[in-house]
């Protein structure tokens, strides 16, 4: 009887393609949560990067801050000292002319000076 021979060859190919499919499965699933640690590790590297480099923004926006600080005080030092320069030719002309006054008004006093002693002089003569 072929059919009684059938039966249970077919039930043992059976059972041997279920033990074949059991070990293929776990092969796939170790490869697969290999895969799946590497792909943690890799989250894990991603995160700690990321954390790096947010604190590095941090700091560079920080050190960017500042030197705009220093840069816009700077600028209002160089603008304050521009309006200065522009100024200086304007009152050096009138501090020039200031002290030619000064120096006229000095003369204009020490020949009236002199001229009162001429004129004491003279008195003091005709006395």
């Amino acid at each position: 009887n072929i059919s009684a021979w059938l039966v249970p060859l077919l039930l043992a190919v059976g059972c041997v393609a279920l033990i074949g499919n059991i070990f293929h499965a776990r092969k796939i699933n170790k490869s697969l949560m290999l895969d799946i640690e590497q792909a943690q590790a890799d989250a894990q590297v991603s995160s700690d990067n990321s954390k790096d480099c947010t604190k590095k923004v941090a700091t560079l926006t920080e050190e960017k801050n500042q030197l705009t600080a220093q840069l816009n005080s700077a600028n209002a030092a160089l603008t304050a000292l521009q309006e200065e320069n522009v100024k200086l030719p304007i009152d050096s002309k009138a501090a020039d002319t200031a002290a030619e006054k000064t120096e006229e008004g000095k003369k204009e006093e020490g020949e009236k000076e002199e001229g009162e002693k001429d004129k004491g002089k003279t008195e003091e003569g005709k006395i």
